[in-house]
């Protein structure tokens, strides 16, 4: 599976994987801006800020009003919250298959401070998991 880091630490976390999924956006704009046009999907994890970068989630939803956000419940309101539409917000369960058809995404329960979740992803024949 291809993948980039883009950032890892207590100051931001973002992953893109195949060109197509961003994991995690606790970045700011610049960082991610050469990756923007070809993003399919937008997975996020949690809440904390270098996981979720409130100014950059702003940006990616005007700048891209078709993109797609996956995330379980807890983090529906804090999305739209950031300018993201409702209507392009997956809400996800833990355990069950998102089908996106070219892929497929499934959350899995994390323990954290907060809410958490990582995710199972499978591209074609290749499996991936980010936690």
């Amino acid at each position: 599976m291809n993948y980039n880091i883009i950032a890892t630490g207590s100051k931001g976390n973002a992953v893109v994987i195949e060109d197509k999924i961003l994991i995690d956006c606790g970045v700011s704009f610049k960082k991610i801006k050469d990756y923007c046009s070809k993003l399919h999907l937008v997975l996020l994890t949690h809440i904390h800020g270098d996981h979720l970068n409130k100014t950059t989630i702003k940006r990616l939803a005007h700048e891209r009003p078709g993109l797609r956000f996956g995330c379980c419940e807890w983090l529906v309101s804090e999305l739209v919250s950031c300018g993201v539409n409702k209507s392009n917000i997956d809400v996800y369960e833990i355990d069950k298959t998102f089908d996106y058809g070219a892929f497929q995404v499934s959350p899995v329960c994390l323990h954290h401070d907060v809410e958490n979740c990582g995710y199972r992803l499978f591209i074609g024949d290749r499996k991936g998991i980010y936690i």
